[in-house]
């Protein structure tokens, strides 16, 4: 049974916090798109989908290239983006004393920081249950490969062993002079005693010995 820790640390709870990332990064580049298309669509309801989608598809696409970028400098540069956008919603140039300049600047970085992060520690996470993954269907392969491999020298076995009876059953009815088979042992004891080949080998031990 998983434990909280478990689950807190888990994949699915750090992908639900980064949806969460992902629809208040949209939310915020909405909100600048908005000002932005102000004067240009004049049209209420077509300014906000404009503005919500168009923050969404930018929110999920600098999530996924966070995420898939190689060049450890892209995530840095992001994040400073993520923190630029975040002055920019606060109005930070519209700003009226240092209190409020300094308010927007903290929480802009320290969302930043907390995004940035967010978003590595998803990326590591991905990649080692991937990697999880992997080594388990490497491991599986593994083991079918290894019972084929047992299979197959299994039936090598059989068909030496087969080879090997084959062999003696051819062995015991040839006669070992002439190198003829006869199929059955009679047939075999038969011969042998008509055997040419050891006539001759008889004849010729006796011609040696006169």
């Amino acid at each position: 049974m998983k434990t909280l820790e478990d689950r807190i640390t888990s994949l699915r709870a750090i992908t639900c916090s980064v949806i969460f990332y992902i629809i208040g990064y949209a939310v915020k580049l909405s909100v600048l798109l908005s000002g932005i298309l102000q004067e240009i669509v004049t049209n209420e309801y077509l300014k906000i989908i404009t503005s919500s989608f168009t923050g969404l598809a930018l929110a999920t696409g600098l999530l996924i290239v966070s995420v898939n970028e190689r060049h450890k400098s892209i995530p840095y540069i992001i994040a400073s983006m993520d923190a630029v956008a975040l002055l920019l919603v606060f109005k930070i140039f519209e700003a009226k004393d240092w209190m409020e300049i300094s308010t927007a600047i903290f929480i802009s970085v320290f969302m930043a920081f907390v995004g940035y992060h967010l978003i590595d520690t998803f990326s590591a996470k991905y990649r080692q249950q991937k990697n999880k993954q992997r080594y388990s269907d490497l491991q599986q392969e593994l083991s079918k490969r290894e019972q084929r491999y047992s299979e197959l020298e299994q039936k090598i076995n059989e068909l030496e062993q087969l080879e090997s009876e084959a062999e003696e059953r051819v062995k015991a009815t040839t006669c070992p002079k002439c190198n003829q088979n006869f199929g059955s042992k009679n047939a075999l004891n038969a011969h042998i005693g008509k055997c040419k080949v050891e006539k001759i080998e008889v004849e010729f031990e006796e011609l040696k010995q006169k």
